[in-house]
């Protein structure tokens, strides 16, 4: 599903990617409305499309009589609405994937890291479905990591569009469901996941070749994507500068409530 007006698509580099390891390059591109381009992903060919999605939530009339207090009766209507047919998953920082409910948390889950350690980050969008089916899968796969032994420390996040719109905007998520895996405060991998069918492909096979990269594979790789890497931490930088402003205005919105008299 996209996340905005503009439409994204993915265009195919013959190089191993610093997106999506050992598969073709896939970089995002914006092009103007109307046109679109047929790219490759994990060796298939894929075309960008927008999801159009309806919220059904159907709401029925309930008809109700009560006294009007002089003897007489009075008729009135109350509207009730019907339960959601589908609720979005959440976590807490208790369980295998942590829910990120700010800039802050973001960059507290991202900066204090274990040597080497993967961050695993999931973007998703309360109105996407095939967000709510893929969200199935990477929480079981965060259970599997966390019981058992990995050759580094890895983790597992998770965030939501609506309330963290200046991440996905400040980041360049254009698309849902989207991932991105940090390592020593670096953005290694960066895409869409595609539908939860895919998902162990797209999603599974890249954690994997990340968790059992060498320092040599490493080191490589840095030196071939170190212009990625830079706009990543670029990135990071900008969601810092934001996170201080936004401190600074809560602080000040504080100062004027106590400020106010009786």
């Amino acid at each position: 599903v996209t996340a905005l007006a503009i439409t994204a698509v993915f265009v195919m580099v013959s190089s191993v990617s610093a997106f999506s390891p050992q598969m073709p390059i896939v970089g995002l591109r914006s092009v103007s409305d109307g046109q679109q381009l047929a790219g490759n992903f994990a060796g298939r060919r894929m075309f960008d499309s927008r999801l159009h999605m309806a919220v059904h939530n159907s709401t029925g009339a309930v008809a109700t009589m009560t006294n009007s207090g002089d003897g007489g009766r009075k008729s009135s209507i109350q509207l009730k609405g019907s339960p959601k047919k589908r609720q979005m998953p959440t976590y807490d920082r208790s369980g295998p994937v942590v829910a990120i409910h700010s800039i802050g948390d973001f960059l507290h889950e991202i900066e204090n890291t274990k040597p080497n350690e993967l961050v695993i980050v999931k973007f998703h969008a309360k109105f996407c479905k095939v967000c709510a089916r893929v969200i199935l899968k990477y929480k079981k796969m965060a259970m599997q990591h966390r019981d058992k032994e990995t050759p580094v420390p890895i983790k597992f996040l998770s965030i939501e569009s609506t309330e963290n719109m200046k991440i996905i905007r400040t980041l360049g998520v254009k698309k849902f469901p989207f991932l991105q895996i940090y390592r020593n405060r670096e953005c290694v991998a960066s895409f869409g996941t595609g539908g939860s069918h895919n998902f162990q492909r797209a999603v599974g096979g890249t954690v994997e070749q990340k968790l059992n990269s060498s320092e040599e594979e490493w080191d490589a790789f840095s030196s071939e994507f170190k212009t990625e890497i830079s706009e990543g931490l670029e990135q990071l930088e900008l969601l810092r500068l934001q996170s201080v402003l936004d401190n600074e205005h809560a602080g000040e919105d504080f100062d004027s409530s106590s400020n106010v008299g009786p």
